[in-house]
């Protein structure tokens, strides 16, 4: 497929860019600046501010496909108004599904965010945003696939693994949810489709809601020397871990997500035993152990 992916050069626009390419398809690169990534220069790049109606009509014509990731959101540093993440989240969102409505565009996938709510100025962005594309849907039967994304801001190492218990998700098994949607979307695997993107660890439901008392047993038994890991490396354990039932994105999408706390926990020991240091690591890092 021609697919335009807009954001493409933000953290989670790379990595989905990546996935696109390696999976054979053409790529169009949208963004307000290009991404530094060498891996990426084969891709096509537009210059496009998503309020800019001119911007994206064109960044959107003779697309087979859209994924629509560019926005802002309150996690920005440095922060951004409130004023800027509506305009951008919303004006740019209805700026975007026009653009295909107009060109005929029949599978897209939208980012949306477990933030989803009436709680500030970006949640309510996302409310807006998923509305939007239930209109498109109506007015054209397109399949769309709004996709409630966890977080995936880039982060220090060891706080991207404690983080993974919680409301965290590695950028890979964002991008392959958001690849295999499109892929989806495209065979109208369904109409309008929504489902949470986040981790799965695996383990039990006691172990999920009792993790304070259970869980250091329970990553020791999934990787020998777990314990004294999170003890030297101070890895705060929180009192239950986030686990959500995906079983739906499984049936419709064929995906389930890769990287839990048990694989951050192989890695960290990995470079324990090799002596490296990874207090300056930032996730996603460029180093050949990367995740």
């Amino acid at each position: 497929m021609n697919v335009l992916v807009t954001g493409a050069s933000g953290n989670g626009g790379q990595a989905v860019c990546r996935a696109l390419l390696q999976a054979g398809h053409k790529v169009r690169m949208a963004d307000v600046i290009p991404s530094a990534a060498t891996d990426l220069r084969t891709a096509e790049f537009v210059r496009c501010d998503t309020r800019t109606v001119s911007d994206v009509r064109q960044a959107v014509k003779g697309m087979d496909g859209v994924i629509h990731l560019a926005a802002w959101h309150c996690a920005h540093q440095p922060p951004v108004s409130d004023d800027t993440i509506f305009a951008v989240n919303v004006d740019g969102t209805y700026n975007v599904l026009e653009a295909c409505r107009q060109e005929g565009i029949r599978s897209i996938v939208y980012a949306s965010s477990m933030a989803y709510g009436w709680g500030s100025v970006y949640s309510v962005s996302k409310v807006i945003g998923e509305d939007l594309c239930r209109s498109y849907h109506e007015m054209t039967g397109a399949s769309i696939a709004m996709l409630r994304y966890h977080e995936f801001i880039p982060r220090p190492y060891l706080e991207f693994g404690s983080r993974l218990l919680r409301n965290g998700v590695d950028r890979r098994d964002i991008a392959s949810a958001t690849v295999m949607s499109l892929a989806a979307a495209d065979r109208q695997a369904f109409k309008l489709f929504r489902t949470i993107v986040h981790t799965d660890h695996g383990m039990p439901e006691q172990v999920k809601n009792h993790f304070a008392q259970l869980g250091r047993e329970w990553c020791e038994q999934q990787v020998p020397g777990a314990s004294a890991l999170i003890d030297k490396y101070e890895i705060a354990l929180p009192a239950q871990v986030e686990q959500h039932d995906m079983t739906e994105a499984r049936n419709f999408l064929g995906w389930q997500p890769r990287i839990g706390f048990v694989d951050f926990l192989k890695d960290l020991k990995r470079r324990d035993e090799l002596g490296l240091d990874v207090t300056g690591l930032i996730v996603p890092s460029e180093l050949p152990q990367d995740l």
